[in-house]
């Protein structure tokens, strides 16, 4: 199936963020091919769901040469899936829930970006976005592992964009402050409200704010910003 529309992988597209993401991009005309570990409520021609496991290194495999065989490119990539843990001191941290979040917010999005881009490679062209948080940049108590793996997703990032950078494809992360979901409300409202005094915007971003800098990020002639971490509402 050959296209002139753009194909857009994003995660975690059944709720939040990434649910909002694809409905606007979809209303741009794109192509979606979302996912997350449960259906999707999404009713579009142009969005397409997979319920996958993006820790799974054979599911992603299949998912990304699936969307290849059909669509015969993949142009964008943004990965918005992760989970965001109770608030607790760094010494009740057990082993268990440091594998969780890093496997989910580390490792599933460095296997996308991975596996995405061997198919971006053929074309020369691939732009990649990660998402971070303002958690990453606060360093609120009680956020140990949630920043501490935004953190490490950053700097992936970094060195990734510039490896492929030759290659024409790029990898920016947006750390957004605050964007209203029933995850973000997990971190509590202690934390939220000790956030929210040291932001510049004391306020939740709308979706434009966010989709509007993705946009900016996706066109060929953004190619010269690269490795970046963006954040938005907040200056570090």
């Amino acid at each position: 199936m050959k296209n002139s529309k753009s194909v857009l992988i994003i995660t975690g597209t059944s709720s939040g963020l990434g649910k909002d993401l694809a409905k606007y991009f979809l209303k741009k005309n794109y192509i979606v091919c979302g996912c997350s570990r449960g259906k999707s409520k999404i009713n579009s021609r142009n969005y397409f769901h997979s319920i996958l496991d993006i820790q799974n290194e054979d599911e992603v495999k299949k998912w990304k040469n699936k969307i290849y065989s059909k669509f015969k490119k993949i142009d964008f990539l943004i990965n918005n899936a992760a989970i965001i843990p109770a608030s607790f001191p760094v010494l009740l941290n057990n082993m268990n829930l440091v594998r969780k979040v890093f496997s989910s917010n580390v490792i599933g999005p460095i296997n996308l970006m991975n596996e995405v881009s061997k198919k971006m490679l053929k074309k020369k062209f691939g732009r990649i976005i990660n998402f971070s948080s303002m958690a990453a940049g606060l360093l609120e108590e009680g956020t140990s592992l949630y920043s501490s793996s935004k953190k490490s997703l950053e700097f992936y990032s970094k060195i990734f964009a510039k490896e492929l950078s030759k290659e024409n494809i790029t990898c920016n992360t947006i750390a957004p402050s605050m964007y209203d979901t029933p995850s973000f409300r997990e971190l509590g409202e202690k934390i939220i409200n000790s956030a929210t005094k040291k932001l510049q915007v004391k306020r939740k971003l709308k979706i434009n704010e966010i989709s509007d800098i993705i946009e900016f990020l996706f066109k060929k002639e953004s190619r010269v910003i690269n490795g970046q971490t963006i954040y938005l509402g907040l200056i570090i």
